[in-house]
Parts: structure tokens; C-alpha cells; sequence
């Protein structure tokens, strides 16, 4: 399962574009919130919402199975042991911070693509390909 991650592109909707047109071939096009775009502006890439998405109809959250087990998908990084737990998760996407993240935690591996727009580390334009296969993920990070 190949996944296309981005975060917080903050209404660069030429970045979204440019991306879904490099990689053509993904499984899933997944953006970790704070687009500012609606849904059919934002296609081929689904979302949740941000804290930025006021007007926006995103859902909170999104389970998403995989060969590995359950992606949770939410804008914020602070995600309850209780909820990865309630949801089986054994990845939680974000982003909100606009720094990369590629960590393992208590098993749960926890992955932010950094920004589109405004990057908080060097990484200005930062997004990530999750490669995921039955016994492993390979996350790798590009900018644009």
C-alpha cells in the first residue's frame, strides 16, 4: 500500500495539484488537515480537519486498515492511548506542528509529513511516502 501524505498546505492548492500529478500511482492521497480548500479542491486527497478548516465539512478523524494494521488519521499530534487502543491502531498520522515526524512509540509508529506551507524546521514544501507492506513500513520524506 502506497500512500501520498501531506499536511497543512494551508489553501496551496498548485502544490496538492503538482503532487497527485508527479505520483499518479498511489494507493491513497492522504492530507493530515489544515488545507483551507473544500473536498472537491483538494481531490484526489482526502482529509481530516484542521484547526484552520472552519468552513470546511472534514471528519475529525479517519481509520483507514492497512496491511500492518489501523491508520489513525487526525490534525493534532496528542492522540490518547485510549483512543490508538479503541481504534487498533498501529499508525497515527498528523500534522499541526509543520515539522517532520517519523517516530516509533510503544509500538505505535507516529508519522507527520512536515508542511506544504510555513514549515516549522527546514523542511518548507515537506511531504512523505508511506510504503506499507505486511511486515514493513518505510516512510520516506521529499519536499517540493
Amino acid at each position: 500500500m502506497k500512500i501520498l501524505l501531506v499536511s497543512d498546505s494551508h489553501g496551496d492548492y498548485a502544490a496538492l495539484d503538482l503532487l497527485a500529478k508527479k505520483y499518479p500511482n498511489m494507493d491513497l492521497y492522504l492530507h493530515a488537515g489544515d488545507s483551507e480548500q473544500d473536498e472537491f479542491s483538494i481531490k484526489p486527497f482526502i482529509s481530516v480537519r484542521g484547526n484552520c478548516d472552519h468552513y470546511y465539512d472534514f471528519p475529525n478523524y479517519l481509520v483507514i486498515p492497512s496491511p500492518v494494521g489501523n491508520i489513525y488519521v487526525q490534525h493534532t499530534p496528542f492522540v490518547s492511548k485510549s483512543v490508538i487502543s479503541e481504534h487498533k491502531a498501529k499508525i497515527v498520522i498528523h500534522g499541526h506542528t509543520h515539522t517532520r515526524r517519523n517516530e516509533m512509540k510503544d509500538g505505535i509508529l507516529f508519522v507527520n509529513p512536515g508542511a506544504i506551507s510555513y514549515a516549522r524546521d527546514k523542511y518548507d514544501g515537506s511531504y512523505a511516502i508511506l510504503n506499507i507492506e505486511e511486515k514493513s513500513i518505510e516512510v520516506k520524506f521529499y519536499t517540493l
